[in-house]
């Protein structure tokens, strides 16, 4: 039985990916390994150094690299992915209580900055060389040269401290609220599922501060690419012969030079998604968000070394998924490329 081309693509860059993940698992472990702190001193640092090698002996960081990595790896199989040794669960129970924190900020983030990004980069790509076009470049750059810890604390001071437009950054929800039933994670959606308005208001309202930190660093890559496949998808000669046969210009823009410019976009929206999964530690760690980023964080600060490398393995993931759809997207979007996969 032959397998279609597009599966057998699609199961050749699974099987590449899983041996990629391998080698960024590997890495990630030894290199938390290699941490010079000790994850027994950082939580007992008074204890004598007898006690300490006894506490390293009962946690097993007292057998050599290749033997830990291989528990950490059968663990990993097993859905368990090791064992924190600050909160004492494994880390896949504490996983499973962040991802859909750091999901439903990642989603709306994302949302956020392809909202903006997209139209900044078409207008100034229509309007190139004029003064619209100028402003949006200065602002482009102001967006891309702030730093997205510096953002958060100025947001904060700005609208909760001196404004009081924003609640209180205290994570998902405020105290007073209880997190609706589970229904996919995300909480703005949990509450409307459930009948709880109140909750899916105050979970949006504590969103507003976090995505739209996020959502300005998806904005800068996005309109500059943009502008540059909408420049010069706006000179090639089907948009040319499309505006001499009279199609109107929304037609031409937003049909003709739009679709041809979206390879490159989507190409840079891949990218922007490991960005934001990456970025997302900063961001949670101001605003007290309880997602992997932050979870991996306080890892890092106390020595803990299956969180730190479940976390790294889990962006690198998603990463690998993200271009694996992107790849496939190419061919809903250019026949020319859905062609070569045939092939």
């Amino acid at each position: 039985m032959r397998i279609p081309p597009v599966l057998a693509y699609v199961l050749r860059r699974i099987a590449i990916s899983a041996v990629v993940l391998l080698g960024i698992s590997a890495v990630a472990f030894s290199m938390a390994y290699l941490l010079p702190s000790d994850p027994v001193t950082s939580r007992y640092p008074d204890i004598t150094n007898e006690q300490r090698a006894e506490m390293r002996r009962q946690m097993g960081l007292d057998q050599p690299l290749l033997v830990q990595y291989a528990r950490y790896m059968q663990s990993v199989f097993a859905g368990e992915f090791g064992r924190s040794l600050g909160t004492g669960n494994s880390v896949g129970e504490d996983l499973a209580r962040r991802i859909p924190a750091t999901l439903e900020l990642a989603v709306y983030g994302i949302l956020l900055g392809t909202a903006l990004g997209i139209p900044l980069g078409m207008v100034a790509a229509i309007r190139r060389g004029r003064p619209t076009d100028h402003l949006l470049r200065v602002v482009n750059i102001a967006i891309q040269s702030v730093p997205a810890f510096w953002l958060g604390i100025v947001l904060i001071f700005v609208l909760f401290y001196q404004l009081r437009w924003v609640p209180t950054p205290v994570g998902r929800l405020s105290p007073i609220h209880s997190p609706p039933p589970f229904f996919i994670g995300f909480y703005t959606i949990d509450g409307l599922v459930a009948g709880k308005f109140d909750v899916a208001l105050a979970a949006a309202r504590q969103l507003i501060l976090p995505v739209l930190v996020l959502g300005l660093g998806v904005v800068s890559p996005l309109a500059r690419i943009t502008r540059a496949a909408m420049g010069e998808s706006l000179g090639e000669d089907y948009v040319i012969f499309g505006r001499a046969l009279g199609l109107g210009e929304r037609q031409v823009v937003l049909g003709d030079a739009f679709r041809g410019a979206l390879v490159p976009i989507v190409t840079t929206l891949g990218f922007v998604v490991g960005n934001v999964l990456a970025g997302a530690a900063i961001v949670e760690t101001v605003f007290s968000w309880p997602g992997i980023g932050r979870y991996a964080v306080t890892a890092i600060t106390t020595s803990d070394m299956a969180p730190v490398s479940t976390c790294i393995l889990l962006v690198a993931s998603g990463v690998a998924l993200t271009n694996l759809l992107v790849d496939l997207s190419y061919a809903l979007i250019d026949p020319r490329i859905r062609h070569g996969y045939g092939k």
